[in-house]
């Protein structure tokens, strides 16, 4: 079984291109290392260095074998860390939280509270919803945000239902409808999200249901990469509630009013979770901030559907 020291030691060896760089960097010998790295060709079945002008060269596969390895030795540090902090840390609240939510919506919420708290202390990571559920399941951070929640044994989670818009350029000649179905957009140029996102299989079997031809020339990777497509008329957007609201954020577009929304039928929801770790008391200021951010994520979907006038908050739990 491979171990953390043959991480380490390919690691070096990649990064510095010679065994006796690497050694010296780890303090080993040149000797020791080179019997690691056998060992570890052993265990995987195939080698990962050859010999090139007297210098080792990495073959295709390391650089697979190093992008994992680099994955599994800063959750090893990012443990460490956890489990060696001191009492003085008991102020610092640690947050996993998705791209779309880490760029306006969770600063202004911190702002906000270290207002009113002046002894927080803050830590952000911005990770994909699977980083977040791990980094919360692993109880390494004291709050997460991810989409399409998994229920789990390792944590604890309030979930949200937020239906889907379709944003035009303003003036587009589908602004006239109150609402948007696969048929009025059948052939209309649409920008989404990647092909394997939750939400594109759900927009796909909409249009499949109806004969309707799904045209998305656009496939990016998050709402806020869309806005820049739509205001320039390029396509239209397919987007959650939440990104609407981000969206209406940015005061300098929203007084031009670039974009306008409109519901999207029949209902398509993205599910997103505030998580919290389950099998570790989380310390008081991080219980009040996770209070915050829920209270936060209840106004925006009521004031939200309040304005498009769909009704009350939908929420799955």
């Amino acid at each position: 079984m491979l171990k953390l020291w043959h991480l380490a030691v390919i690691r070096e060896v990649i990064n510095t291109g010679s065994i006796s760089k690497a050694a010296q960097a780890l303090g080993r010998s040149q000797p020791a290392l080179s019997l690691v790295i056998a060992d570890a060709e052993t265990q995987i079945g195939y080698k990962l260095f050859k010999r090139l002008n007297g210098r080792l060269q990495p073959v295709p596969e390391a650089k697979y074998f190093l992008e994992r390895a680099e994955e599994i030795l800063e959750k090893m540090r990012s443990l460490e860390q956890f489990m060696f902090q001191n009492s003085n840390q008991s102020f610092q609240i640690r947050i996993a939280c998705m791209p779309v939510l880490s760029e306006i919506f969770l600063p202004n919420i911190i702002a906000d509270f270290a207002k009113e708290n002046k002894e927080a202390q803050f830590y952000l990571k911005t990770q994909s919803s699977e980083r977040v559920r791990e980094s919360i399941a692993s109880q390494q951070f004291d709050v997460g945000f991810a989409e399409n929640p998994e229920s789990s044994e390792l944590y604890l989670s309030k979930d949200f239902s937020l239906r889907t818009m379709i944003a035009l350029p303003d003036g587009h000649p589908l602004s006239k409808h109150k609402s948007l179905t696969p048929n009025d957009l059948d052939g209309v140029p649409l920008c989404t999200f990647l092909p394997e996102h939750s939400l594109t299989i759900k927009l796909r079997a909409a249009f499949e249901s109806v004969d309707a031809k799904l045209n998305t020339p656009f496939s990016l990777q998050n709402s806020s990469a869309q806005y820049a497509i739509v205001e320039n008329g390029l396509a239209a957007g397919f987007m959650s509630l939440l990104s609407v609201w981000l969206y209406q954020q940015n005061s300098e577009r929203s007084s031009e009013k670039k974009i306008i929304f409109r519901p999207f039928l029949p209902l398509i929801h993205q599910n997103i979770s505030l998580i919290i770790p389950k099998h570790r008391s989380l310390p008081q200021i991080s219980q009040l901030f996770a209070e915050k951010l829920e209270g936060s994520v209840r106004n925006i979907i009521n004031l939200t559907n309040s304005e498009f006038q769909l009704g009350e908050a939908e929420e799955l739990s």
